[in-house]
């Protein structure tokens, strides 16, 4: 389920390959887009046609606005049942790119790409996917499994320090919880 990925995305381009989507959506945020987007096509090595959907980046586009648009997006470029939807970021993007995979059309194939730590660490394991609303976190959402997760270490060469602590501080819990 959860596979390292090594400088060409090896793996990555063999799962596609097999998966044979109809087509590749690849869902990011503001920062993903122009610090991790270009080594993920860098890699990617298919014919199949792909779009790309950015996102504000933010818990505040985690709501049913945004989710109403990602599925009028999908379906304007005719997504159906073997499309794929790649979910490239942190913990905003996988929480809504699950639910929104897991709700359009009954559900269409999702891997992951988490980019922080704490996505790494918890917020793309677990099936857990869900949107905001009413002022509660993760009020709507959906237990789905990706069929794949893909962990690029670099990706954390992008993150500020910040991040990273708070990415630390989460595996610290799993840890201090497990023992």
């Amino acid at each position: 389920m959860i596979k390292i990925l090594d400088q060409d995305f090896t793996e990555l381009n063999f799962f596609i390959k097999h998966q044979i989507p109809s087509k590749i959506f690849i869902l990011v945020d503001e920062n993903t887009h122009e610090y991790c987007l270009p080594t993920l096509l860098g890699n990617l090595e298919t014919t199949v046609p792909f779009e790309i959907i950015e996102i504000e980046e933010g818990e505040q586009s985690k709501n049913i606005n945004t989710a109403v648009q990602l599925w009028e997006i999908l379906t304007e470029f005719s997504a159906d049942r073997h499309s794929l939807l790649i979910c490239l970021g942190g913990g905003v993007i996988t929480d809504i790119g699950g639910f929104i995979a897991s709700t359009y059309k009954r559900g269409i194939p999702f891997i992951y790409l988490p980019t922080t730590l704490l996505a790494m660490a918890d917020a793309a394991v677990g099936g857990k996917t869900g949107i905001d609303h009413l002022f509660f976190k993760n009020l709507i959402g959906t237990f789905a499994e990706p069929k794949q997760i893909f962990l690029f270490a670099d990706y954390l060469r992008t993150l500020p320090f910040p991040q990273l602590k708070s990415g630390f501080a989460e595996m610290l819990k799993h840890g201090l919880v497990a023992d």
